[in-house]
């Protein structure tokens, strides 16, 4: 055993060991800065041991012949080891004061709120700022933990995490959907706080990547679970970190940038309840050098439907109507970085999607979708490329300039039959593009008190592009009905300031930590107006055990392009047909549609967090975290519904007595279509009044609530390991159609986020075995729809995961991981609802899962 280590400290632990077990002036929570380069693994080891002053031992058959990655940026002597350690087969434990170092038995659980870059620097989602601190509350989901609750795609993963709303582009909203939901393509986009799927950033390390089909969210399930190291979930705003869309917060996968060897899954699922039979196969491979590395990763997923005629809660529906799709889907992903200079750096990530999915939809319930109701097919196609380069300017400076070119078709045909016969095919066509570029450069400025000021700096350029060809087949002739091409180009540039006032190395009674951020962002809009965005932050920490964070700031939502560029109407309706009616009985011009003119939605957002880590119960952690959300100025149709537009509350949308030059001019100025549904000839003279209701800047929305977190690490000195890790958040909101209307209440009610959402795991290893359990908790909500209002009842959840790790050391067996995995143990079901529609779906599918029990079996082997 060769150990590494101060003798001072080797004496000393060895004289106090029975006493305290490890000498006080030898411990090191706190981070230390790190300078090691690439070098073999034994000397960045010894590197370690003496800047921590902690004892490394290791045998020296294990390091023998092993290489270390470069090692830049403050850690942890936990956090130093694991990295370097990090793919070579090896695990490091803490006993008795000291790392010891062994051959892998069971996967290794890194760090899970923070992780390294290829060069070492700490990466931090939500600052630019190198090793900066995360002021805003951020949720971390590292590769292994996916792994031991039994998830197997990063869809799943959100769709778990209490602050997300299922609602939007999500695969599990049932049949045609609900709620004013539906999503036919298949895909999965984040919801934080039910904001929508545009108003939630989706990164891939730290860059966009194209929309998917029109609501302008990404499909975070492109990306397979093999491929990443972890997943950030900023619950803050941040557009002045990342401008637009950033309004309920950021996520930000991460992925691997190299692998060593190679590693092949295979999983096979189902419901017990029928449906649901799932074949995923995932393999990752690469090689790692001296000076980089690159790493491949694949998923291929196909799934069969589950129908209404496998869900004792759906008998009033034909049994061939989708519940939920079947798909087949192929993922890819691939990563590398190279060291060309040792100033200069290349990094490379691209990923690949390529997905299926089928519906049938029968409108009555007595025959097939093939006789009486709707086929939908949809095909994804999706890509996107990001190189960079990094460069060490000098004086603790770097810089970094990258670049991003993606793309996202989604082709959906949409069948109706009648009799028996096909009688109208829909083709609708999505086709998103994005290409940006950025530069920044981060460094040091001055000193002050508590270190280094640090400011970031960047600039860039960014260009999407939506084309919708929407087309009708009717009678075999082909109709054009919704055609268009829009771009959105963008310039951009930020500044991130970070100034530690009181650090651990000037700390004094009752300071520990100040330190101060401050960020402030602008995007120039070709055809919409400029947006500055500003952002503050604080962190205060008395002692070791308490840490508080606040945050203030503004952030913003372009409008989306289906929005600007979608055909504007008008319809010529009889004065009859509105209640109240209009002043004179003459004919009204009804216009709604898209509209170039919108302006982008704005909101302000706070939070404010505690942290607590008592030291009388080492590895506990909690954090609460309060947040507001002040959400105005959003895109909306301002009219409840047509006929109502002569109400005294709609007067700002309705132009009485026009001349006929702005009956005209209304009429030029559309995009799309001019009906007369009067019977009567058009006479621009007679009109009694305009009624505008296309998408205008009107609704607003108001959100706060509170986030509970927990988690607990404890290591036993029989080599076991328990994690728990819990989450909870309590949300109440309340929106505003327009400024005309009074507010109503949102959150708690059917089809929209429940007040309450909670999640907890726990998870225990020892040796080779890892078991996990996990209870999932899903908040009631009221069915106001119709009076009296009926109460729809929470959704509990218990899952239960297994795995299995081979102590083989030779042969096929060897590196082989079996796991089972139980979700929804006890097939819970969904509490019905009110449906005034015989064949309507008598559950909310968007707040409820349909598979029921499912129960599945993977193998999982290192090469």
């Amino acid at each position: 055993m060769v150990e590494f280590g101060f003798r001072s400290c080797t004496v000393a632990a060895a004289m106090m060991m029975l006493a305290v077990g490890t000498p006080a002036h030898c411990q090191t929570s706190e981070r230390q800065r790190y300078d090691l380069p690439a070098q073999d693994l034994g000397t960045s080891l010894r590197a370690v041991a003496t800047i921590s002053g902690r004892n490394v031992l290791v045998a020296a058959d294990l390091v023998a012949g092993k290489s270390a990655p470069a090692l830049h940026g403050s850690f942890t002597t936990e956090e130093a080891v694991t990295e370097l350690l990090r793919g070579r087969g090896l695990v490091a434990t803490l006993e008795n004061g000291a790392f010891i170092i062994r051959r892998r038995s069971v996967p290794p659980r890194p760090n899970p709120t923070s992780a390294a870059a290829p060069n070492g620097e700490i990466v931090v989602t939500g600052s630019r700022i190198r090793g900066g601190p995360q002021i805003s509350p951020v949720t971390t989901f590292t590769r292994e933990e996916i792994s031991e609750s039994g998830q197997t795609n990063l869809g799943e993963v959100i769709r778990d995490l209490p602050q997300n709303f299922s609602g939007g582009q999500n695969p599990t909203i049932a049949g045609g959907g609900q709620g004013g939901f539906t999503n036919v393509s298949g895909s999965s986009a984040i919801n934080l706080r039910g904001l929508g799927p545009d108003a939630t950033l989706t990164l891939v390390n730290g860059h966009r990547v194209a929309f998917d089909a029109i609501s302008q969210g990404i499909d975070i399930s492109a990306i397979p679970v093999a491929a990443i190291d972890r997943i950030d979930v900023m619950t803050d705003g941040a557009s002045a970190l990342y401008g637009s869309d950033a309004v309920a917060g950021v996520a930000n996968v991460i992925l691997r940038r190299d692998y060593d060897g190679a590693m092949t899954s295979a999983r096979l699922g189902a419901a017990t309840d029928g449906g649901g039979v799932t074949q995923q196969y995932d393999a990752v491979g690469g090689s790692k050098w001296q000076r980089g590395g690159f790493m491949l990763a694949g998923d291929y997923l196909k799934s069969t439907e589950i129908s209404a005629g496998e869900r004792p809660y759906t008998s009033n529906i034909y049994p061939t109507y989708t519940l939920i799709p079947g798909q087949k889907q192929i993922s890819a992903v691939a990563a590398g970085h190279q060291q060309i200079t040792d100033a200069l750096r290349f990094e490379f990530d691209g990923n690949y999607l390529h997905r299926n999915s089928d519906r049938c939809l029968p409108t009555t319930a007595t025959a097939d979708c093939l006789t009486q109701g709707n086929t939908i097919s949809a095909k994804v196609e999706s890509y996107s490329a990001t190189p960079s380069f990094g460069l060490k300017i000098g004086g603790g400076w770097t810089g970094r300039l990258s670049g991003t070119y993606g793309k996202s078709n989604t082709l959906i045909s949409t069948s109706v039959f009648i009799g028996g016969k096909n009688a109208v095919v829909a083709l609708p066509k999505y086709f998103n593009e994005l290409e940006t570029i950025e530069a920044g450069v981060e460094g040091p400025v001055f000193r002050a008190p508590g270190g280094d000021v640090r400011l970031a700096l960047g600039a860039g350029y960014r260009s999407n592009r939506l084309k919708v060809d929407s087309r009708r087949i009717l009678g075999g002739v082909e109709t054009p009905i919704n055609i268009f091409s829009q771009k959105q180009n963008v310039g951009f540039a930020y500044a991130e300031l970070f100034v530690p006032i009181v650090s651990p190395e000037n700390e004094s009674a009752l300071f520990r930590k100040l330190q101060f951020v401050g960020a402030v962002r602008y995007e120039s809009y070709r055809h919409i107006e400029a947006v500055t965005t500003p952002k503050f932050g604080l962190l205060y920490s008395p002692d070791q055990s308490l840490e508080f964070k606040a945050s203030w700031g503004r952030s913003f939502k372009a409008p989306t392009l289906y929005q600007t560029g979608q055909t504007s109407n008008a319809q010529l309706i009889s004065g009859s047909a509105f209640i109240p009616a209009p002043p004179s009985t003459s004919p009204v011009l009804y216009l709604y549609g898209g509209n170039p003119s919108l302006s982008p939605e704005r909101a302000t957002t706070w939070t404010a967090s505690g942290t607590f880590k008592p030291s009388f119960v080492p590895g506990l952690q909690l954090e609460v975290t309060y947040f507001s959300i002040r959400y105005r100025h959003r895109v909306a149709d301002p009219l409840l519904s047509t006929s109502v537009a002569f109400q005294p509350l709609y007067s700002q949308f309705v132009d009485l007595n026009p001349t006929a030059d702005e009956v005209m001019a209304a009429i030029d100025g559309l995009s799309g279509s001019f009906t007369n549904l009067t019977g009567g000839a058009f006479d621009p003279t007679s009109i009694s009044a305009i009624v505008n209701d296309r998408l205008q800047n009107v609704s607003g929305l108001n959100a706060r609530g509170a986030d509970i977190s927990i988690r607990y690490l404890r290591d036993f000195g029989d080599g076991g390991r328990l994690t728990v890790k819990g989450l909870a958040s309590y949300f109440t909101s309340n929106r505003q159609l327009s400024e005309a209307l009074p507010s109503i209440e949102t959150a708690g009610v059917v089809f929209n986020p429940p007040h309450w959402r909670a999640r907890m795991t726990a998870s225990w290893q020892k040796q080779n075995v890892t078991l996990t359990a996990v209870g999932t908790y899903i908040g009631g909500t009221t069915d106001n729809r119709t009076s009296p209002a009926a109460e729809v009842a929470a959704f509990p959840e218990l899952d239960a995961v297994a795995t299995i790790h081979s102590t083989a050391a030779h042969g096929l067996l060897a590196n082989l991981d079996w796991t089972v995995a139980i979700q929804n143990i006890f097939d819970q079901r969904p509490s019905t609802v009110r449906s005034t529609d015989p064949l309507g779906l008598r559950y909310d599918s968007i707040n409820y899962p349909t598979i029921g029990r499912s129960v599945s079996l993977t193998l999982t082997k290192a090469w």
